[in-house]
This record gives C-alpha cells, sequence and structure tokens, in this order.
C-alpha cells in the first residue's frame, strides 16, 4: 500500500507527484477532520503549558550534551 499526497481542487483529488495506478482502480481515500478553531478553554491550557515552558530552565544547556547523553 503506498501513501499518494493529493490536493482536492474543489472536484477532484489531484495526486501532488506521479502515480502508477490503472485507470479505473478503486482507490480509498482518508481525509483527516477539518481543523477548528480552539474553545478559550483550550487557549488558556495551552497558554499555561507555554508559560511554564519558558520559565522552566532546561535539563541540558545545548542540544549537543543532550545527544552525548544519549550516546554514552
Amino acid at each position: 500500500m503506498a501513501t499518494i499526497q493529493a490536493h482536492f481542487d474543489g472536484k477532484v483529488f489531484v495526486p501532488e507527484q506521479p502515480v502508477q495506478v490503472p485507470v479505473g482502480t478503486r482507490v480509498a481515500i482518508f481525509v483527516p477532520d477539518a481543523p477548528r478553531e480552539m474553545t478559550e478553554k483550550e487557549k488558556e491550557i495551552w497558554e499555561r503549558i507555554k508559560q511554564q515552558l519558558e520559565s522552566t530552565e532546561p535539563y541540558f544547556p545545548t542540544v549537543e550534551e543532550a545527544l552525548g547523553r544519549l550516546r554514552n
């Protein structure tokens, strides 16, 4: 099974790259839920998480130190 990136032009789904599928082949297209606006409560929760992350010192000062720790 392959994953094919496509866009919807208002009438049909158009592949983003060439595909090797015989004409008339039936396919299943899975469409994710449409994005929605966050509720005020969700915005408040994400804002608190953001503030907490920004006010906390990182465990490792640099990415290199964190990677070095993983390699040991």
